[in-house]
Parts: C-alpha cells; structure tokens; sequence
C-alpha cells in the first residue's frame, strides 16, 4: 500500500509528459530554425531551411543563411542588403509580410530585391563575420543597410545554447520548452550563470574594424546606417547620445548616411512590445517607412 503514491505518482507525470509532447509536435512547436555554431560567428541560421511555427507562421532561410523565400543570386539587380540582428529578423510569431525586410522591399515600391541577414542577438562584429564569409554577397548589393545599437562593436553575440538557438531539432519538445522558457526566465533573474555577451562602450579595435569596413563599402555601394533605440535609450537621451557618437564621427567623415530613429518624429514608445526593445507590426512599418525615405 505505502507503494500506490509512489506509483499513482509516476503514471501521472507519464501521461502529463506524453499529453505535453503530443500536443507540442502537433500544434506545430517543433518547426523552429536550426542554427550553425562554430567559435567564429558563434552562431547563424542554418542555410536552405524552412517551416512553419505553430502551424501558422512561415519561416524560411535560403542558401545565404537569408530570411528571404528565394535564393540569392549576383544577377538580380537593384538589391539591398540589409543586416542586422532580431530587429531585422522579425519575431518567429510574425507574418513573413511583416517583418522589416519585407516591409521595406513594399516600401520601396519592388524596385529593389531586400536580402535580409540576421539572428537574434547579433552584434555588429558577428555581422561583420558573415560579410566577411560572404564577400560576393557585399560585392554585389547596391545598397547596404547596418543596424546598430548599443554593446554591438564589442564581441560576437555569445551562442546562448540549444535551447535558445538550437543546433539541431529537439528530441523532446517538452523538455526543450522547460529549458527555453523556465531556465532562460531563471537566468535573467540572476538565478543562473549562462553565457552572455558583454556590454560596454566599443571595443577600439572593433570599432577600428568598423569604421574600414563601412569606408570601404561607402566607395563602391549607396550605405544607410540606421541607430536603433530601445524604449529605454528613449527615456535616456543623454546616454544614447554617448553610444552612437563614434558612429555620429563616422557618418560626418564619410559618404555614409547616418539615422538615428530616436530622433524620427514618427517614432515613439508606442512601437514597441512589452518588453520595450522589439518593434511591434506598426513598429515595423514605421521602421520600414523611415529607412525607405533615407533611401529616395
């Protein structure tokens, strides 16, 4: 008899987990993108991938590690190259249509082709890397477009572990949710020590590594560096003065367009989501609006 808790115990946490694991695949949370991890980039969206999140939200990358449906090609011209981190990437609970890189190709009117580069997380130096592994693709793109905001000329993004970025499909999604959503919540907390990426002024050498590589693009391609803000960065104006003037000394130096989108009266905290970083679908189409005018 003292057994039967024991044993009633067992056969519910059975049935709850196999219930979780059912439910999971079939409800479509286990199409989630697989990522390339090496000590260089950290990580990256696996090339030649595609799905569809909860059964609802396409995703796709093509044969570049790009969030476009389409292959890149060298032939297809005007094209603009827009990089960046999950502001570019767009929320996986997103409409393809509404994430930044489409919005902008609309903006724009389809006279360009928007190649889309990006991974949550990324800083400009792991952005760098990719331009570096995929010279053809800079070579030919008629006009860049580069994200940046604060901590981004430090270090790579740190690859934060699979089950945030995962490296291969999840055997089990129940467990692969647990980690993702508990341990990571635990981890901001402070609760847990995961790998972060650290956070500061620039790196002189990076910022050395950045100002060539925008110079260099400035002489062959039309090039938009576009200061995206949080809410917090907002609300603190004097500091996020202080972390964009290197790139402010940048664009006066140079043939480079500089947009700080804290400054664009059309922008405000009503853009963003809850958790005050990321652009909602209205945000998008601001942020979207704001870069196509820098463009024409």
């Amino acid at each position: 008899m003292i057994h039967h808790p024991v044993v009633i115990t067992v056969i519910l946490f059975t049935f709850l987990f196999i219930s979780s694991e059912i439910y999971l695949r079939y409800a479509g949370y286990g199409s989630l993108p697989i990522y390339d991890v090496d000590n260089d980039i950290q990580y990256i969206p696996a090339a030649n991938q595609h799905g569809r999140f909860r059964n609802r939200y396409a995703w796709y990358f093509n044969n570049r590690h790009m969030g476009n449906i389409s292959n890149w090609s060298s032939e297809i011209h005007p094209n603009l190259l827009l990089i960046g981190n999950s502001i570019v990437l767009g929320s996986n609970t997103f409409n393809p249509d509404d994430k930044l890189g489409p919005l902008l190709e609309k903006e724009l009117g389809g006279r360009y082709t928007v190649w889309s580069v990006a991974a949550g997380g990324w800083t400009n130096v792991s952005e760098m890397i990719y331009l570096d592994r995929n010279a053809d693709v800079l070579h030919n793109a008629d006009t860049v477009i580069i994200e940046y905001g604060e901590d981004d000329l430090i270090v790579p993004a740190v690859w934060p572990g699979c089950y945030i970025y995962p490296d291969h499909k999840p055997w089990i999604l129940t467990g692969f949710y647990f980690r993702r959503f508990v341990l990571h919540r635990l981890a901001q907390a402070g609760f847990l020590n995961f790998n972060s990426t650290p956070t500061g002024m620039p790196d002189k050498a990076q910022l050395q590594r950045f100002k060539k590589l925008v110079a260099s693009i400035a002489n062959e391609h039309k090039i938009v560096i576009f200061m995206y803000p949080t809410r917090k960065n907002l609300q603190d104006k004097s500091a996020w003065l202080e972390w964009i003037a290197p790139i402010e000394g940048l664009c006066s130096t140079t043939m480079v367009k500089c947009v700080d989108i804290a400054q664009e009266p059309a922008w405000s905290e009503r853009a963003y989501t809850s958790d005050g970083v990321h652009p909602t679908v209205e945000g998008n189409k601001i942020l979207a609006s704001i870069l196509a005018n820098a463009i024409n």
